[in-house]
């Protein structure tokens, strides 16, 4: 008998940085949410063969390889001999604002922790293991938490952002996600290089978005405030972007999502915020298909994808079978 691991996760939305670059104080920080899709599923079992097994589109593979190659680096008198097979039977799409490559390196290392029945590892040591938290960590902290979620920002380069405020996100708030065909957000080295052309965020930037953060959005998901939840997210969102506006050309990184927010704020609708670089735009909801049919209506369905989700507030699940 051998054993299979099968590890489950949803998509992490990530609404906008706190900090970028100060002179004093922490960087980077941020605000975002757990949802239940996009989802992933892994299953890992061990390999008697001298050689790891990946089954799964190519841009994961290679991060499924990226993330072994770490853990042996890390762990090597534990699997540093030892080779896997893995499986993906749903994955989170790349570069549209979920949070993906996270999830997916932090599925492998649980996953291989839970074959070689470690004790349990916290969503700090998971992540050390596979090299992620450069910057953002609330997909971090949301694999083992989910929820609404605020990240402390990072003081050293080799520090993972702490988590700050962790709460349950109303079960009756729905997000529609809005993502456009043929247009990938950005990560990695250009997302760097696109923060160290901006240069410093001014001070009173960090202050406002804190602000917003800390006493507007978090005791309103606490109290279920939908209307000054979703008035101080719109805000929170236009003043990132208009930070990050050098970088991607416009509050939004694409123009047509930019012009649908406007379009649905003369509407009356709120709660409308870019997740990272983008494309995608989330929307909260409290009754999506009227949402859903004014986009239609604006014909914004016939170049993007139109998703209705449910937030998460779990961590991810962990299933060990037993298998002949």
């Amino acid at each position: 008998m051998s054993r299979e691991v099968n590890i489950t996760t949803g998509s992490r939305l990530h609404w906008g940085l706190l900090s970028l670059a100060p002179q004093v104080g922490r960087e980077f920080g941020g605000i975002g949410l757990m949802i239940q899709e996009p989802q992933l599923k892994l299953s890992v079992t061990e390999s008697t063969g001298s050689s790891d097994s990946v089954k799964g589109s190519p841009g994961s593979n290679e991060k499924i390889s990226e993330a072994l190659a770490a853990i042996r680096r890390e762990c090597p008198d534990l699997y540093q001999d030892r080779f896997y097979e893995l499986e993906l039977q749903s994955e989170i799409p790349q570069h549209c604002g979920f949070g993906s490559g996270t999830q997916l390196s932090l599925a492998v290392a649980q996953a291989l922790a839970s074959l070689s029945e470690e004790p349990a590892l916290t969503a700090v040591e998971l992540a050390q293991r596979v090299q992620r938290g450069a910057r953002s960590a609330l997909g971090i902290h949301g694999f083992t938490t989910g929820g609404f979620l605020i990240e402390g920002g990072k003081q050293s380069a080799d520090e993972i952002s702490p988590l700050v405020v962790r709460s349950d996100f109303p079960e009756d708030w729905q997000i529609l996600l809005v993502t456009p065909e043929n247009r990938a957000g950005i990560s990695g080295y250009i997302e760097a290089d696109a923060m160290q052309q901006l240069g410093p965020m001014p001070t009173a930037t960090t202050e406002k978005l804190c602000r917003l953060a800390l006493m507007r959005l978090a005791p309103a998901v606490q109290t279920h405030d939908f209307e000054e939840f979703t008035a101080g997210l719109t805000e929170f969102g236009h003043v990132v972007g208009e930070f990050f506006r050098p970088a991607q050309g416009g509050i939004f990184a694409d123009p047509q999502m930019a012009e649908l927010e406007q379009r649905l704020i003369s509407r009356g609708i709120r709660g409308i915020a870019q997740t990272s670089w983008g494309p995608t735009l989330s929307i909260i909801c409290q009754d999506v298909e009227m949402v859903t049919s004014l986009i239609t209506e604006y014909g914004y369905s016939e170049f993007c994808e139109l998703r209705t989700v449910h937030p998460l507030n779990e961590g991810a699940q962990i299933q060990i079978n037993q298998i002949r």
